[in-house]
């Protein structure tokens, strides 16, 4: 082992005006830079490791040529401008003016100029961001083309990678928000979350491929696998479950509560469904609902034509359940029919009943989906009252028709007694004149005597 320490001032030192210094270890020599008794820097030849032992110390950077430490010919590690920090093959640059920037990753931040108070990790984050502030992106290309947009939060591979002027938009999740451009106010947690979105604005997603292929549509909330994944262009949906309003595609104003809860087709709006096609007990704590009934929102009012002529058409009837849905391919071929009977009506006899009486206004069947109709009875229940009140006005007019006869009936009692007190009267009198007569016969034959 060879120590060059001494030979290396003693050169150095005799050729101050040198512009090349060689100076070469022999095998598995030691170089070192040191007091008498402190090592401050050692470079080994078997493995070429040089050793800082103690601190080093780079310059503020204001150009490329200070405070920079390079990898081949990119910089690597450096602080310029105001109180940034970025480590990563030309990660940042030297020309910007924003502050309060850290980007750590491969050109991450490469393009910013104004921007402030950006963070980005990740292999090319944020890089085309040039005035764009107080935006997260961490994950491979997260936010990679923001430009303007602000308040933006990325983290996951790829997450909100198209992101251009978009603001206030969170994605958490490998390709959440990926090709969301200037949509704003987005919220998508979970792998592919809000994937396809680009204008929409006030999403929020959360679990995985939740509204995956969302595209414009706005207002939606979606909690649960897969939940509101194929909606495009759809707004004001809520779904809540496992696979909850999956089919919904530009249906709106939709809410779906629990696993497969889906309304009646992909294109309806207006509707609420609770559950999937295997819920049995609807539950809750009363037993009625509440709904907007009051006079002063409703127009036309008269009394209500359909009454017990309507409801004598209608079929209450006693079935199995034997759903198309519970089988492959929607065959059924009765295998798995409930056990159970149950009660209620069928559909396309309601729609019969309502279409001949021209009462398709009464929405007793729900037909948006031909290849499965839906029946609403709750509807039913003013035409029930209606023929209730029908059947209460006949009863009354019989009953007074009964009280009338009643009456009739005890004046004919009483015309009935007067007239056996009449016909005993008569009698009576009849039997006294009998037998007056009788005595004048006698008096008449004795006196003949």
């Amino acid at each position: 082992m060879k120590t060059l320490f001494i030979a290396l001032c003693f050169f150095i030192s005799a050729n101050v005006f040198s512009q090349n210094i060689t100076n070469t270890l022999g095998t598995n020599g030691l170089f070192t830079i040191k007091d008498a008794s402190t090592n401050f820097l050692t470079l080994t030849q078997s493995t070429g490791q040089v050793n800082i032992l103690k601190t080093l110390r780079l310059e503020n950077t204001s150009n490329s040529t200070a405070g920079v430490i390079f990898k081949g010919a990119n910089s690597f590690l450096h602080n310029f401008g105001t109180q940034n920090t970025f480590l990563g093959e030309n990660s940042g640059n030297f020309t910007m003016t924003g502050e309060s920037n850290t980007g750590v990753g491969f050109r991450s931040l490469f393009s910013n100029i104004t921007g402030s108070s950006n963070t980005a990790s990740g292999y090319q984050s944020l890089y085309y961001n040039t005035t764009g502030n107080s935006n997260t992106g961490v994950g491979n290309h997260s936010l990679r083309f923001n430009t303007t947009g602000n308040s933006n939060t990325g983290v996951g591979n790829q997450s909100l990678e198209s992101n251009t002027s978009g603001y206030s938009n969170t994605g958490v999740g490998n390709y959440s928000l990926n090709f969301n451009t200037t949509g704003n106010y987005n919220t998508g947690i979970g792998n592919y979350s809000l994937n396809s979105n680009t204008t929409g604005n006030s999403n929020t997603s959360i679990g995985n491929a939740s509204l995956l292929n969302n595209i414009t549509g706005y207002a939606n909330t979606s909690v649960g696998f897969s939940s509101l994944s194929s909606n495009t262009t759809g707004g004001y949906n809520t779904s809540l479950g496992f696979y909850a309003g999956s089919t919904i595609t530009t249906g709106s104003n939709n809410t779906n509560l629990g696993n497969g809860a889906e309304p009646l087709t992909p294109t309806s709006s207006n509707q609420i469904t609770l559950g999937n096609n295997q819920v049995n007990a609807l539950r809750c704590n009363v037993q009625t609902f509440y709904s907007l009934s009051d006079m002063r929102d409703k127009k036309n009012i008269t009394d209500l034509s359909l009454g017990l002529d309507f409801i004598m058409k209608l079929k209450p009837r006693q079935f199995n359940w034997d759903k198309r849905e519970w089988y492959e391919g929607y065959k059924s071929d009765g295998s798995k029919m409930s056990k159970v009977p149950t009660a209620g009506f069928i559909s396309q006899e309601l729609d019969a009943a309502q279409t001949s009486d021209k009462a398709d206004w009464l929405n007793l069947v729900l037909k948006d989906n031909p290849d499965r109709w839906e029946a609403s009875y709750g509807n039913l229940l003013p035409v029930m009252v209606k023929a209730i009140q029908e059947l209460k006005e006949e009863n009354d007019k019989l009953k007074k028709k009964n009280d009338e006869l009643a009456e009739e009936v005890e004046s004919l009692k009483v015309s009935n007694y007067r007239i056996a007190k009449l016909e005993k009267m008569m009698n009576e009198m009849n039997s006294v004149k009998h037998s007056s007569n009788e005595k004048k016969s006698e008096v008449n034959l004795t006196n003949n005597k």
